[in-house]
């Protein structure tokens, strides 16, 4: 494509969002972070944190008033299912020279496999399996979005926790250091429960997770909440594998996606690995391939 100068990759999730700036060869130059950019807390949002993070990126490297018209953007971004969300975040480019807009799956899948076929699970604070056949074909399992899907998730076990807040409130289960923790994060009486439950998006259901996993050896409810994740990552990886027995998967997903490993079924887990790269690298690898083609 004539007049592009630099690739942006963009990994935009309901809990940050990270950029990568490349040239047009795709090595990457540096890296930015900023605010949350699902799209389903805001396409106005989504635009902002993702443009702040990418003009922090282009400062770092010496360039303080960049020229969208000279960049193309790949960009894998969770709450592109919803083809209404995805059409009008598409329609608001703020003015890059070409944009392609995918799953955060698809980015973590390219990223993990480093451009090549394969399939992922990735877990953090929402969950999505997603596979790119040799033959060309993309399978996703799960990637409902929260709250009915992101089985294994971080949202998951927030969801379990702050029902099992719930039950310990109303005495349905006897009070642990477990309890005691959450209480701590959300509120210890019904009022504060209930304010804290208002405000409740994917993100603070997620920040209860490391809760969860810090009492995962010493406490039997959340151990079971951390088995019941691990088992439900599983069945997202026989899924993904149905067509494809020997589909290589990465799990993915940084701290929580290790955090889990103990929990996952032991045989399924041996058949999996560890991405090469990261969703942000991902997104870059897609518009790479596209400017290149």
């Amino acid at each position: 494509m004539g007049g592009l100068q630099y690739l942006i990759g963009v990994d935009g999730g309901g809990t940050g969002t990270r950029i990568c700036i490349s040239g047009l060869d795709g090595v990457e130059l540096v890296r930015a972070e900023a605010g949350a950019s699902a799209l389903q807390q805001g396409i106005d949002k989504a635009w902002a944190n993702i443009l702040q993070a990418v003009r922090d990126g282009f400062s770092a490297i010496g360039v303080n008033s960049p020229d969208f018209s000279l960049c193309a953007v790949g960009l894998g971004m969770s709450g592109v299912h919803n083809r209404t969300w995805a059409a009008e975040f598409e329609a608001s480019n703020p003015g890059f020279a070409k944009i392609i807009v995918e799953t955060d799956g698809f980015s973590t899948l390219l990223g993990a496999h480093n451009g090549a076929h394969g399939a992922v699970i990735a877990v953090g604070t929402g969950s999505i399996g997603e596979g790119w056949l040799p033959d060309g074909q993309r399978v996703e399992v799960g990637g409902w979005g929260f709250p009915t899907s992101d089985e294994g998730s971080g949202a998951y076990l927030g969801l379990k926790a702050i029902n099992h807040i719930q039950r310990l409130f109303d005495g349905r289960q006897p009070m642990t250091d477990f309890g005691r923790a959450l209480l701590a994060e959300v509120g210890d009486t019904k009022e504060k429960i209930f304010d804290w439950m208002g405000k409740m998006k994917q993100g603070e259901c997620a920040s209860l997770s490391p809760i969860v996993v810090q009492y995962g050896e010493k406490d039997a409810v959340a151990r079971g909440f951390l088995l019941d994740a691990g088992r439900e990552i599983k069945i997202i990886g026989a899924a993904l594998r149905t067509t494809a027995p020997d589909l290589p998967i990465a799990l993915c997903g940084g701290g929580l996606s290790e955090a889990m490993r103990p929990y996952i079924p032991a045989a399924f887990l041996a058949t999996t690995s560890r991405p090469q790269k990261d969703s942000c690298a991902g997104a870059l690898i897609l518009i790479h391939k596209a400017v290149s083609a």
